[in-house]
């Protein structure tokens, strides 16, 4: 059942308030907000406008919390290629909400943009390798990734290297756990997506989250949207249908890795018959566009005008980066990079460091959205849909690990502490 009333969509939590849902605030006060830390944020091309941007951003929606000018830096190829059939401007949207997404979790740390030269593998795994061979920050997020598996061999040991390599060096390397859900709807059969189902790296999940007028945390679904318009004020179709939600499952190319095994329900990671597989993902936190970040960005308008503006947006693409931030905070908790974060994380599997997502399958809540048809403003009318939470298909929220969420979303200063300490 739906709930009754059903309520309007956010306009996208601003830094503030996920800081306050997550807890970090309370770890500010302490005098942990990343100082210290570097994070780097590894996309294709880079946006010209990206620091004026941010600038921009924070001054307008966290203004105590400045974005400054020492605290960004770029690493970027000497040329860019296939710039048309990778749709190079699109990738400037997100750089945009990674760069923005975790200066709002670790507003002190530094963080240092890798624009890989195009969008192909060969091409990102190669800024990532920038970043691991040098030493540069104690964290990669990653907010991008590939439909299913089947990536060639040659191209999955390369990376598989890089983060076993980052891992030996003491990095942290998150990759989104992808927007597709169970990869059904979009592929026809079920799959997790890789470079998130790589043992070596951190696959962040999405969560539909609900902030209260405080800023505080009010509950946690997992993130999968069913999508029913409104026509003649009736919603159609009435069972609505699904459109999107936080990837996960079963991974088919690598077997369970020792820090899973007691936490990983056996449903889960021998879903295939074949014995225990790694797990997707590791942990979550928030990603659905319906209740999901403010970012502004400068875009080229169809008037053709080029100006500053604001929107919400989210996917697994805002988890990664948001979670990367809090690694950076918990690493100045600990004095010094946590590197491979997953076994510390099983380790902590169903304590107070992480909310249980846990409410359960099927379809019980939803918003209302009303946007606009050309997507920019009035002129074409405006069209009003329905969005579900929870709607994940296979894969879907439980007590305990599950493969929507992970372990659960970091419950702030228990999250960092813990992680600290771990145990």
């Amino acid at each position: 059942m739906l709930a009754d009333p059903l309520t309007y969509a956010p306009c996208g939590y601003k830094p503030p308030q996920l800081r306050g849902a997550y807890g970090i605030d309370n770890s500010l006060k302490a005098g942990y907000d990343g100082r210290g830390a570097t994070v780097a944020v590894v996309d294709a091309y880079a946006s010209a406008t990206i620091l004026a941007d941010a600038q921009t951003y924070a001054r307008r929606n966290d203004s105590q919390h400045p974005l400054r000018s020492y605290q960004f830096g770029q690493s970027l190829p000497a040329t860019y290629t296939d710039t048309h059939s990778c749709g190079a401007s699109g990738w400037y949207g997100e750089e945009t909400l990674d760069v923005e997404a975790v200066h709002a979790m670790a507003p002190a740390a530094n963080i240092l943009y890798v624009g890989a030269s195009s969008c192909y593998d060969t091409d990102l795994n190669a800024a990532v390798n920038t970043v691991v061979d040098n030493s540069l920050t104690q964290v990669i997020t990653n907010s991008y990734g590939d439909v299913g598996e089947q990536i060639p061999a040659s191209d999955v040991a390369e990376a598989h290297q890089t983060f076993i390599q980052a891992a030996a060096q003491g990095i942290s390397v998150l990759f989104s756990s992808g927007d597709s859900g169970d990869e059904i709807a979009n592929t026809g059969s079920r799959q997790v997506d890789w470079s998130a189902s790589d043992p070596f790296v951190t696959a962040v999940g999405g969560t539909s989250l609900a902030v209260g007028r405080n800023t505080d945390y009010l509950f946690e679904q997992g993130w999968g949207t069913g999508r029913s318009n409104l026509v003649k004020g009736l919603w159609d179709p009435a069972t609505p249908s699904y459109l999107y939600g936080g990837g996960g499952g079963t991974s088919q190319l690598f077997k369970q890795p020792n820090y899973q095994k007691k936490v990983v329900p056996n449903s889960i990671s021998n879903y295939f018959g074949q014995g225990a597989h790694r797990a997707v993902p590791d942990v979550g936190m928030v990603g659905d566009p319906n209740t999901g970040f403010l970012v502004g960005q400068s875009q080229n308008f169809p008037d053709g005008s080029i100006h500053y503006s604001e929107y919400r947006i989210g996917g697994t693409s805002l988890s990664s980066p948001l979670f990367a931030g809090v690694v950076a905070v918990a690493d100045q908790v600990n004095g010094d990079s946590l590197g491979f974060l997953n076994p510390k994380i099983y380790k902590l599997a169903g304590s107070s460091a992480f909310r249980d997502v846990k409410h359960g399958q099927g379809v019980t809540d939803g918003v209302v959205r009303v946007d606009f048809v050309n997507g920019y403003d009035a002129t074409g009318g405006l069209r009003t849909s329905l969005r579900t939470l929870n709607q994940t298909g296979t894969i879907f929220t439980r007590t305990g690990y599950d493969d929507v969420t992970g372990v659960g979303s970091p419950n702030g200063l228990s999250f960092l502490l813990s992680m600290a300490r771990g145990r």
